[in-house]
């Protein structure tokens, strides 16, 4: 038999070979797709400001972030988990339909991770691990009273907006 695993001698792969062959391509297909189906990266605008009350959480699944409102302003941050970059959700969320691309809302902001569950608190802070590090905080701006955010533009946890 030779070493291409044939046993005439021809050039047929071995089985060994392909497999390599078929685990490369593999491989590259899943870098090649990084990213697909899930938020988007893009910036994107978040309704118009008035309809974000002061104690108000909302999520933007489809954009993979959370807008929060304090009384010191409005901020945004990552729904994708520090610990193992899984999406989290509200522990306690309803149905948003008042404002564009919201897909829930919350009053305590309280996230919860589904994978291994750990908990953020309303400001992206970690409650429980096994997760250690907070949320990623995103850009946020107000023109013309309309929320705008920018996900690939991290903040520090801090940063506010007021109106």
């Amino acid at each position: 038999m030779s070493e291409t695993g044939d046993r005439d001698g021809g050039a047929q792969p071995c089985r060994r070979q392909f497999l390599c062959v078929l685990g490369a391509a593999a491989g590259a297909l899943a870098l090649g797709s990084e990213g697909c189906g899930g938020p988007s990266t893009a910036p994107f605008t978040a309704g118009n400001a008035a309809d974000h009350p002061v104690g108000t959480f909302r999520m933007f699944s489809g954009n993979g972030t959370i807008i929060g409102r304090d009384a010191a302003g409005f901020y945004a941050y990552s729904t994708s988990c520090t610990h193992q970059g899984v999406a989290i959700d509200f522990s306690s969320g309803t149905s948003c339909s008042t404002v564009a691309g919201c897909s829930s809302q919350s009053t305590t902001g309280t996230t919860t991770c589904a994978a291994h569950g750990s908990r953020f608190d309303g400001t992206g802070a970690v409650i429980q691990g096994p997760a250690r590090t907070a949320l990623e905080h995103f850009k946020l701006t107000i023109v013309g009273g309309v929320l705008n955010v920018d996900p690939t533009a991290v903040v520090a946890a801090a940063t506010r907006v007021a109106v």
